[in-house]
């Protein structure tokens, strides 16, 4: 499983691996604190986890690259016209079940266009094709209307519905809901293209 790229270039897009430098960790961070409240709301990092300070991002950056190193893990930030928008990975790379999951967040100027989809469908397209992966998850809170609509949207399949598997910010539970997609309907997708 070797081989991942280090860049996936889209129409719109472009997926860049963050090598773990003071100067990428303040990028991850400056654009985290400015979309916090908006954040907040669907990603429980954007409290402190890997963002409370720069320092954070820095660490959550390592991660990323060791992650890389082991093949489990490959995270990329996601860039329009040279700008940073926002974070996608695939993680939990499992080589014995052929498994992985997608996991995304955008800055709040660049939701509801479209980038979050290329994104999905980047990591996508190149887990299937380059990791040989059989099964693709993404998880959401069953709130959250914009994710589930995008996973419906790039024809991922609802599994099912943890029930308040979830705290939110308020310290209400939440439930997730899990979508996955396998290597078979991704080959069928594309054969339609």
């Amino acid at each position: 499983m070797t081989g991942f790229p280090l860049t996936l270039k889209g129409a719109r897009i472009e997926l860049r691996t963050l090598e773990p430098v003071f100067e990428n960790a303040q990028i991850i961070y400056d654009t985290v604190s400015a979309n916090r409240e908006h954040l907040l709301v669907w990603v429980p990092f954007a409290s402190t986890e890997i963002t409370g300070k720069p320092e954070d991002s820095f660490t959550f950056l390592l991660k990323m690259s060791k992650y890389r190193k082991d093949e489990t893990g490959y995270g990329f930030g996601i860039f329009r016209e040279g700008r940073y928008i926002g974070n996608i990975s695939i993680f939990d790379i499992s080589k014995e079940k052929k498994s992985g999951e997608i996991g995304y967040w955008l800055a709040k100027d660049a939701t509801g266009k479209g980038y979050a989809a290329e994104a999905v469908k980047l990591i996508e397209d190149a887990s299937f094709a380059i990791l040989g992966l059989n099964r693709i998850q993404i998880k959401c809170d069953s709130l959250n209307i914009s994710s589930s609509k995008l996973t419906e949207r790039l024809n991922y399949h609802l599994d099912g519905e943890l029930r308040q598997d979830a705290i939110s910010k308020d310290g209400s539970f939440r439930n997730t809901f899990i979508y996955s997609k396998l290597k078979s309907e991704w080959e069928a997708e594309n054969k339609k293209i």
